[in-house]
């Protein structure tokens, strides 16, 4: 019992330590970011602002740097506990020669279910506030919101305002809204115009409305039904949204919590959407508990049973190396899912748990041949 309390403190002291490391130097890159950021927006308080943003930033950048920094933390603990042979004492005293790879990995475990049941709601939370705030000092003052109601848009013109509203898209890449509403106000908010339209086909920032309808304040303009030769009203307008980058206000999934995920895959999927990249994160949250115990046996295959030692920095050199590769990895199968060469949730748990299966297979023979050795000793 005292063995497993030292070995639980251990970890968490090293846990603590790259935690420490890794948040200072995303405070750090965080800031610069946005001093940058704001040096040009002529603000009073600009070091508060920045300080503001980046705060409320980098939660979302910390879970994303968890399995790094629980990679880093395993190396640390398993260099200090062979480097002082601690495990061939354990092994003399009886102790379970499992013991030093099986706690960490229990405390991995719990920390990736905390991460995603209750960190995932604060870092979502505070990232859409970051966005917010952003949006104040953004030269684009365009707001996109897709809701149960339809997808809005509000769009900041020279004369007054477009709020526009449809009910789906098509195609999956919003070149296509159906049935839509375009409300045209001045800049006291007052009504103009208002266009419906069946359709709207947008090339990139051309928006072009197919049997179109325009209700002004005093009167009406649409197509004459009655005459066969007379052909849909068509209206075409530049609108300062572009569609090339109208996906990208959906696909940051860092704002939606993980309890929210499902009704919002939902949602977006009712209005035309696939929301395939919410699904992708859907499934890196719920396999975050397991790459996080993966990155404690990672942090094995180098760093116990080995003839020769290396320095600590060496180490955490072969780590880094390590976490790139695991990066590219994870990545690589990711974006082939997304291509519809594989199933998403396979593309996020396929790398898991080839990582787990070989990262295992070093730990095994370890452990048995320490015993092995320490027997002969004996």
């Amino acid at each position: 019992a005292a063995s497993d309390v030292y070995k639980r403190q251990e970890f968490i002291f090293s846990l603590l330590l790259v935690f420490l490391v890794f948040f200072s130097l995303s405070l750090l890159i965080n800031s610069v970011g946005e001093l940058i950021y704001l040096k040009d927006k002529k603000l009073e308080n600009v070091i508060w602002m920045a300080t503001i943003l980046t705060l409320a930033k980098t939660p979302t950048t910390m879970i994303e740097l968890s399995i790094f920094i629980f990679l880093f933390s395993g190396i640390l603990f398993f260099v200090k506990i062979q480097k002082n042979n601690e495990v061939n004492t354990m092994l003399l005293a009886g102790i379970s020669k499992t013991l030093p790879i099986l706690i960490p990995s229990i405390i991995s475990f719990i920390c990736g279910l905390f991460i995603i049941f209750f960190l995932t709601p604060i870092s979502s939370a505070s990232l859409n506030f970051y966005e917010q705030e952003k949006r104040i000092y953004s030269s684009n003052d365009n707001l996109i919101v897709m809701n149960k109601m339809g997808l809005w848009f509000m769009e900041n013109t020279s004369s007054g305002y477009n709020i526009i509203r449809a009910d789906k898209i098509e195609n999956n890449n919003f070149k296509i809204l159906n049935n839509v509403t375009i409300y045209n106000l001045d800049r006291g908010f007052n009504f103009i115009r208002r266009y419906d339209s069946e359709k709207i086909i947008i090339n990139q920032k051309k928006w072009s409305m197919i049997k179109a309808q325009i209700t002004q304040e005093k009167e009406s303009l649409q197509p004459d039904t009655s005459n066969p030769n007379t052909s849909p009203l068509k209206i075409s307008f530049d609108s300062s949204i572009d569609i090339n980058n109208l996906k990208n206000y959906f696909t940051d999934v860092n704002t939606v919590s993980f309890w929210a995920m499902l009704k919002t895959i939902k949602t977006l999927n009712s209005r035309g959407y696939s929301a395939e990249e919410l699904k992708v994160k859907f499934h890196k949250y719920l396999s975050l508990p397991f790459y996080l115990l993966a990155m404690i046996l990672v942090s094995t295959t180098f760093t116990m049973g080995r003839n020769k030692q290396y320095n600590t920095f060496m180490y955490l050199f072969f780590g880094t190396i390590l976490g790139v590769c695991i990066y590219f990895l994870n990545d690589l199968s990711i974006s082939i899912g997304l291509s519809n060469k594989l199933p998403l949730a396979t593309s996020v748990w396929s790398p898991v748990g080839l990582i787990i299966i070989l990262s295992t297979i070093n730990p095994v023979s370890y452990t048995h041949l320490r015993a092995h050795e320490t027997r002969g000793n004996l």
